[in-house]
């Protein structure tokens, strides 16, 4: 088969956001200022590993975490299909890479004297320094027949590095990008270039099970550690020690993963030895080292690398979670069920699969439009009636058109009323006008009530329709969204966010003049309309309305496809519009107050579902806008039940659940990361003038019980620069054997003093 491309992604952290890596992309990270500047900051403190003035596993540490925060990553043995960076998906690009590690001396002299020239012999298209500074990366053609595993032993002996024994990364492995200067070769055209993968590059039975964790059936250990699996823990802690070692370089790196694995494994090493990997080292020796490392000392705080490695595995695990229930954190939105009922498989029989999604949900505002005097009751005992918001936010010339004679066909009785009523009314302002005088002209007349409207209004016409009306709902269909603006709710415009917010809540509005021409009336709004727009444009219209509930009042839709063929449509004639109004006629005829107890049994379970998630995703985002979210599927629900006669049946609550879930994986992508920012911002408070942070500190401390106390203020960052000012200033002292810092007794002296 032929390869996608390898991918990209701009953090370790977002294993959500793999996509297709491009020429532009990767230059613009070789380029970029703050990759230079990582790259910059790792190799200063490499140095001080060198002066003797910082340890080597202080370096690793910091050398973790400048990679984690600030380098983005490459894929380059496998595109996935799905997005997410997992061997599931994983589809072989053809690439591999060749990593050596921890040289002692320059890494450049190693490239000039084993690979220089012979790039095109080995299939090599890009070769750099390693974001470490000691070791050398080489990205390679796999040669055809063979698997990761097999290609890299073969360029292992290419290059004649006898200690390299094959183990090597799965499909989802990455890479850290570094800067251009440590670039030593790149042929952008054959890194880029199509090929063709062969099988065995897909055989992963090696490469993927280097990293599998080895948890006995018997043990009687937890295999979690605050929900979170121990083999999640294992994977994210070798991403950020640097991957998986090569052979001379196993016993540290078995000594590194268990000296932090202590801190979740209760300092057991039997423990320890059930949760980590091998690696290929003899059992002896490997039982010999994680005893070591549980005999070292241990600090009272956990340190800041654990702390980063729970963070990344929690994520991790909620991303693979997400991907096995197709939620809201997925790459694609959700599914909809292929069982439908009876009048959602006929609504949407004219379209192709891929538009099915955008035109069940966009329907609902004109279902709703003909529901007069309906209630259901939610389950806070609040009385709700169908108010239906409909924005379908797709690409350019996507298909945003296929809901129109979807809704034509159900505002079919609705259109020939208006007709009837625009005319007879036509001829009242017709009588009125030619009247010579007030006393003659005739009285506006009852009953005249007109549904579709346009959204072109001032509001005395908006508030005397909705008084024609009489308890029916107004309906508009809107081509662009910002038309919704045309409404100039209080003789400005661009405020119409508060008739929205109004229009869900069948809220009170109106006006009062004094005129005896002018209409003065107060009416609950009920108004039901469809919109369309782009992505961009949607987030700008929206701007001004992350926090004030506009959002969650409002369903979205969207049109997901790979095909870039042209649709094909059923006919939409007489005999579908007649079978549609035989449907819509249920929705005429329901009066009062409608109860289904099963419905309202879903919406709770849904409610409590959607909360434990935002508890365990910590996302206040998603917690905010699920309330009204859920409102909205029940309301669906409800009006689903009218329209198969008032049974409820599977059919109705697959399709709930599924446009609850639609809708928020809607909202999340147009408006997730905007909502996040404008939170933080308006839960942002004043920041009173910062303490002497040593007044925090023990009279000896490390350089985690710093960083806790920063984390603790505010701040954010490493505090190692800052310990360093403190050691040169004279406040304090280190002790490299324990990598303790003491208080200096003129800083004891004089802080007492001013204590007193």
């Amino acid at each position: 088969m032929k390869k996608d491309t390898f991918s990209y992604s701009n953090s370790i952290m977002t294993p959500a956001q793999m996509v297709p890596c491009t020429p532009e992309l990767l230059n613009a990270a070789l380029d970029s200022q703050q990759v230079f500047n990582a790259c910059q900051e790792i190799a200063l403190h490499l140095a001080e590993v060198k002066e003797g003035t910082l340890t080597r596993e202080a370096f690793e540490t910091l050398k973790s975490q400048i990679k984690t925060e600030n380098l983005p990553v490459v894929c380059f043995h496998a595109s996935f299909t799905d997005g997410y960076r997992h061997n599931q998906s994983a589809v072989p690009s053809g690439l591999s890479i060749y990593d050596v590690d921890h040289l002692d001396y320059d890494p450049r002299a190693y490239y000039m004297n084993k690979v220089a020239g012979r790039e095109t012999e080995l299939g090599i298209s890009l070769a750099h320094v390693s974001p470490s500074g000691e070791g050398i990366r080489l990205v390679f053609e796999i040669p055809a027949g063979m698997s990761l595993s097999e290609a890299q032993q073969w360029m292992a002996d290419q290059l004649g590095d006898e200690t390299y024994d094959g183990c090597v990364k799965d499909l989802a492995r990455c890479s850290f990008v570094v800067c251009r200067d440590y670039v030593l070769y790149y042929d952008e055209e054959e890194l880029f270039k199509e090929r063709e993968v062969s099988v065995a590059v897909t055989n992963g039975t090696n490469d993927s099970a280097i990293s599998a964790p080895i948890l006995p059936a018997e043990t009687d250990y937890e295999d979690s550690f605050n929900g979170i699996s121990y083999q999640q823990i294992v994977r994210a802690m070798e991403e950020l020690l640097g991957g998986v070692p090569a052979q001379g370089a196993r016993n540290n790196f078995i000594f590194a993963m268990a000296c932090h694995l202590r801190y979740v494994c209760n300092d057991d090493p039997q423990w320890i030895s059930k949760v980590l990997p091998r690696y290929g080292e003899e059992e002896q020796k490997f039982q010999s080292t994680v005893r070591s490392a549980c005999n070292r000392p241990q600090t009272k705080s956990v340190p800041e690398l654990v702390n980063r490695v729970l963070e990344m595995a929690r994520k991790q695990q909620q991303v693979d979670e997400a991907i096995e229930a197709n939620g809201v954190h997925a790459p694609q939105p959700p599914v909809m069920p292929r069982k439908l009922t009876k009048f959602m498989k006929y609504i949407t029989k004219n379209v192709p699969d891929h538009l099915k999604p955008a035109v069940a949900m966009g329907v609902f505002p004109s279902l709703g439009a003909h529901c007069r005097g309906v209630k259901f009751r939610y389950n806070d005992n609040a009385l709700v009636e169908p108010t239906f918001m409909n924005a379908l936010v797709a690409e350019m010339s996507s298909g945003k058109s296929c809901v129109n004679e979807p809704i034509n066909a159900i505002m079919a009785d609705i259109k020939e009323s208006d007709a009837k009523n625009r005319k007879l009314m036509q001829e009242y302002k017709e009588q009125y006008d030619t009247c010579p005088s007030d006393e003659q002209k005739p009285e506006r007349p009852k009953g005249l009530a007109v549904q579709w409207v346009k959204s072109d209004m001032t509001p005395a016409a908006f508030v005397q329709l909705m008084a024609d009306a009489g308890g029916r709902f107004l309906y508009s269909r809107l081509d662009e969204i910002g038309l919704l603006n045309q409404l100039k709710t209080n003789g400005r415009g661009n405020n119409v966010t508060e008739i929205l917010r109004l229009a869900f809540d069948c809220g009170e509005y109106g006006q009062e003049r004094v005129g005896t021409k002018s209409v003065s009336e107060c009416v609950e709004v009920r108004w039901n309309w469809n919109a369309s727009t782009t992505p961009g444009k949607c987030r700008r219209f929206f701007s001004d309305a992350m926090l004030d509930g506009t959002l969650s009042r409002i369903s979205f839709c969207t049109i997901y496809s790979d095909d870039d063929r042209m649709p094909v449509y059923g006919p939409y004639d007489d005999v579908f519009q007649k079978q549609v109004q035989q449907f819509v006629s249920s929705l005429n005829d329901a009066k009062g107050l409608i109860v289904c107890k099963k419905a309202n049994k879903l919406a709770a379970d849904m409610i409590e579902e959607n909360r434990q998630y935002a508890t365990l995703a910590d996302d206040d985002t998603y917690r905010e806008l699920s309330y009204r979210a859920t409102l909205s599927a029940f309301k669906r629900g409800m009006v689903l039940y009218i329209l198969n006669g008032q049974k409820w049946c599977k059919e109705i609550e697959d399709f709930v659940r599924w446009s609850y879930h639609y809708d928020m994986w809607c909202k999340m992508w147009i408006f997730g990361e905007k909502m996040r920012r404008a939170m933080d911002l308006d839960k942002a408070v004043m920041v009173p003038g910062r303490r002497n942070l040593m007044e925090f500190l023990q009279d000896v401390f490390t350089l985690d019980d710093l960083n806790t106390v920063r984390r603790a203020q505010g701040m954010k960052g490493d505090g190692s620069a800052l310990l360093r000012k403190w050691v040169q200033r004279g406040y304090c002292t280190f002790n490299p054997a324990t990598q303790q810092y003491t208080k200096s007794p003129q800083f004891l002296a004089k802080h007492q003093k001013q204590a007193a």
